[in-house]
């Protein structure tokens, strides 16, 4: 059963520029006010979710069935009969495969853990934005032009005039916007952005121009953190998620009894709790609870249930960039012109969510569980070097090729994604998810020569013929090693006598001696030390997945039919040469050092996305 997920936005704007010339200035005046509504209603976790891994059957007694039954049961008390050696036993359930013990629990009904949203989460909130800009281009010289400017943004909190919408800040707990707290967080009202750019012509010639820019970006604050975070944990999912309010919304992650592991049909056949509390048959968590204080001490609601809450940081601000770049563009000859340039970018007071729970607030708040808390306290940067090469009409052949160099650093990469450590966000600075170090592009189309000798029937078939290929290859996206493959104690892509590491695509797949199917042994697992309980010495996304490559090919023939009408025939190839491209980046190499997926299905489009295999389509347009 899918439970309802959605949203609807609508967006009112008004908008309104003015231009002027003045002598060698070109000045522009604007502003924009907008108000958008959104509406969401993502009841995730709304059915509640249900783990089963293996680590509930009892490892210490499991011990051997009574005859005439062979072998050892999972989980079973000690075998009276004492017929088998348990610690024979014991040693034969232990060397399980984990699939195998976690379907074991599965059958068993043992819950290892659990979690549930109760309550009704859809919200309706209103964000309010303006901004206004002042910018003159000034032709300062025959050779020199500048542009500079001021523009201001306003990006204000999401409210909503329905009172249920909370946040939970440390020093005064749960509060409700509107009713308790004026807005979610502080508006940041000092966001002014000055913008300087100019373009040189060194010599008298003009086939010679540098060009410069310095800006400062503000960012439209996201809002789907704050209502569809999609926590990887038992946390809450977004502000709507708190225990407050006339809907509140009780996450979670303990039965009705207040246990964490329990059995499936133990907790729906009984009808009183370990500790004594009464509760329904057939009810395996709680309904709907406010606990308005998070302490059972100052609000009996609470009881020994645990609650998940979401914060939002009261130093919260706009993000913004600031972005910069150096070029030189040389024309060479008529038809082509060569360009290389710098271009950077930094990131301040990006997105990050913590989760904040400590002692101190724990003792403050016994019945907090995770509280996540958005943050705008992120940092990036980006540094590239283009080069673009470019070839104008030139006897029917145009081209545009581009290599670019380039790193980019941050925190996370991705606004749903969370730190390692919460107490120190800086032990995750390194490579971006999408860092590309190496990026090769070209586009080359070449309109065939009309051949004059044609007439009549012959011209529809010699003429108007056009071919164009699409080049692009670069080389992979980093990948972070997790828990439990943590600390290097040897390289990754050296082989040995368990894994043999090749980058090229095996159909089968040798581990340890036994076939895994086919795909790619990127990296050998043996090169990573055993889980040791604390974080590791290896910087995130240190290491890289396999690279992309792929060449499209396409004819046309147009056949003009009058003036004003065309019939274009179209032949478009994709991945020329069938190259086989394996996912790259986060979540593509697994937890075996393997590569299975293609990076087409990896996205979301086997079969014919960017970079699967080769594929051709047929099409006819009509062009008037």
């Amino acid at each position: 059963m899918t439970p309802p997920e959605g949203r609807s936005d609508l967006t009112y704007h008004i908008t309104d520029i003015v231009s002027y010339s003045m002598g060698a200035h070109q000045l522009r005046f604007g502003g924009e006010f907008r108000r958008g509504r959104v509406n969401e209603f993502y009841h995730r976790r709304g059915t509640g979710k249900f783990v089963f891994n293996g680590s509930q059957g009892d490892q210490t007694q499991c011990t051997p069935l009574p005859t005439p039954f062979a072998g050892c049961a999972w989980g079973i008390s000690p075998d009276p009969m004492k017929q088998v050696d348990s610690t024979l036993c014991n040693a034969l359930c232990k060397g399980l495969d984990p699939n195998v013990r976690a379907l074991a629990d599965y059958l068993a009904g043992s819950v290892a853990t659990s979690s549930i949203a109760v309550g009704n989460p859809e919200r309706t909130v209103h964000v309010n934005a303006f901004n206004f800009y002042f910018q003159d281009s000034w032709q300062w010289t025959k050779r020199l032009s500048i542009n500079y400017g001021m523009r201001y943004e306003y990006f204000g909190p999401l409210h909503s005039g329905d009172k249920d919408l909370a946040v939970f800040t440390p020093d005064k707990g749960l509060q409700i916007q509107g009713a308790g707290i004026s807005s979610i967080f502080p508006p940041d009202r000092n966001n002014f952005a000055p913008r300087l750019g100019f373009a040189y012509q060194p010599t008298a010639r003009g086939d010679l121009v540098v060009r410069g820019s310095f800006g400062v970006f503000y960012d439209q604050i996201n809002i789907n953190p704050f209502l569809d975070f999609r926590p990887p944990a038992n946390a809450a999912d977004g502000l709507q998620d708190n225990p407050i309010g006339p809907h509140p919304v009780s996450n979670y992650s303990t039965n009705i009894c207040g246990d964490a592991t329990y059995n499936w049909q133990t907790i729906q056949t009984t009808t009183v709790c370990p500790n004594g509390t009464p509760k329904a048959a057939g009810s395996i968590f709680p309904d709907v609870t406010t606990c308005t204080t998070l302490n059972v001490a100052t609000d009996p609601n609470c009881k020994n249930f645990t609650f998940a809450a979401y914060s939002v940081n009261q130093n919260f601000r706009t993000p913004y960039f600031y972005n910069y770049s150096l070029q030189v563009e040389k024309s060479l000859g008529n038809a082509s012109v060569f360009q290389l340039g710098y271009v950077g970018s930094e990131g301040r007071k990006l997105n990050i969510m913590l989760n904040i729970n400590n002692p101190t607030l724990a003792a403050q708040y016994p019945n907090a569980g995770i509280i996540l808390q958005e943050n705008s306290i992120g940092t990036s940067n980006y540094n590239a070097l283009q080069a673009i090469y470019r070839l104008r009409t030139w006897r029917g052949l145009s081209t545009t090729v581009g290599y670019t160099w380039s790193h980019s650093l941050d925190e996370i990469s991705q606004y749903r994604a969370v730190v390692a450590d919460s107490a120190n966000i800086k032990v995750d600075y390194g490579n971006s998810d999408n860092d590309t170090r190496h990026l090769f592009t070209a586009s080359i189309s070449y309109e065939v020569p009309k051949a004059p000798w044609a007439h009549g029937w012959s011209t529809y078939l010699v003429n108007g013929w056009q071919v164009s290929s699409l080049w692009n290859f670069h080389t992979g996206q980093p990948w972070n090693v997790t828990l439990p493959l943590q600390n290097p104690i040897g390289d990754p892509f050296k082989s040995d006598a368990n894994y043999t590491v090749n980058h090229s695509f095996t159909r089968d797949i040798i581990q340890s001696g036994k076939s895994t199917g086919p795909g790619v042994q990127w990296v050998n697992p043996d090169a990573f030390g055993p889980a040791t309980g604390t974080f590791g010495n290896l910087a995130r996304n240190k290491y890289y997945g396999p690279g992309y490559g792929s060449v499209d090919f396409s004819i046309f023939k147009n056949i003009s039919v009058r003036e004003r009408l065309k019939i274009q025939l179209r032949a478009e190839m994709y991945n020329l040469l069938n190259r086989v491209n394996f996912a790259s980046g986060t979540g593509a190499v697994n937890g075996d050092g393997t590569v299975r997926d293609t990076i087409g299905d990896f996205n979301g489009a086997p079969g014919i996305g960017p970079g699967e295999a080769f594929n051709m389509q047929l099409a006819a347009k009509i062009i008037f």
